[in-house]
């Protein structure tokens, strides 16, 4: 039924490793330039090897592959848990975007949770999600061929991203990047793959919400074998380059949203005074 219902867009995919374009042979990708050879398993693109992965993105793969039976209920409860609707507290979010018609990007897409805040949306024009985790990534195919929605997904790393330069008019994550290997990298492939003029969303749990996942998520705590440090929002990962750049909290103060648009400037962030960073709270 997937297969039946997705073309897969091959204008908005790139080899992570260098970028080239790519070709479908048959069940594979292959790069135009490095040759690399990506599979399509079960009509998804799969541009990691799940064997390959290290450090805590290993970790969490693996992590979210178990928890992707339960993640919607776990969802509902948590929101009930801090006095707000899904709906509410996903768009508080997801309604900060600003695509103006162009396609829009989620990294962590997981199973499609905020898929129902996207596809009826008219300054939309395609959706993609990408995911490390095969299970949640699965899940999430489910539901949207369930609802017969075209969305665009594809296993991977957000430090390596699939996709050309300047593709999406919006980008956004939800969860996650607290704990990928190489956040400094993450960042640079979701600015890479927008648009200039793109707004970006980066949010995550701050510490208050790390600390409960500890006591009730099953795993968590377990994942970083007692070495878990104080969660830190990256934003002096933000290049100064970039205009616009936000810190505010979000969901009731359970998790920080960073906010900032790709500038049009090609200059280096040497070349320009750094701006100024709005601080909001609660």
């Amino acid at each position: 039924a997937w297969r039946q219902k997705q073309v897969l867009r091959l204008d908005l995919l790139a080899c992570p490793s260098c970028h080239a374009e790519l070709k479908q042979v048959d069940d594979q990708l292959a790069c135009t330039q490095c040759q690399t050879v990506y599979p399509i398993v079960a009509g998804l693109p799969y541009f990691i090897e799940q064997q390959e992965l290290t450090g805590l993105n290993r970790r969490f793969s693996r992590l979210y592959d178990w928890f992707s039976w339960g993640y919607r209920a776990f969802s509902k409860a948590a929101f009930a848990y801090i006095g707000m609707s899904e709906e509410e507290a996903r768009r508080e979010v997801i309604d900060r975007l600003d695509p103006q018609g162009g396609p829009v990007l989620e990294v962590s897409i997981g199973p499609g949770v905020n898929l129902p805040y996207l596809v009826d949306r008219p300054d939309i024009s395609t959706i993609a999600g990408l995911d490390i985790s095969p299970g949640q990534l699965h899940r999430c195919q489910e539901f949207a061929a369930s609802q017969d929605w075209a969305v665009q997904l594809h296993l991977g790393t957000a430090e390596a991203l699939p996709y050309p330069d300047n593709t999406f008019a919006g980008v956004f994550h939800i969860g996650g990047i607290n704990f990928f290997n190489d956040k400094q990298k993450a960042i640079s492939e979701m600015i890479r793959v927008a648009q200039p003029g793109a707004r970006i969303l980066i949010c995550d749990e701050n510490e208050k919400g790390a600390q409960a996942y500890e006591r009730v998520l099953p795993g968590f705590k377990h994942s970083f074998k007692g070495q878990r440090q104080a969660i830190v929002p990256p934003i002096d990962l933000v290049p100064p380059t970039m205009q616009e750049i936000k810190l505010y909290d979000i969901w009731k103060g359970w998790l920080y949203c960073i906010e900032f648009r790709k500038s049009n400037l090609d200059q280096s962030s040497e070349d320009l005074p750094a701006p100024t960073i709005a601080l909001q709270t609660g």
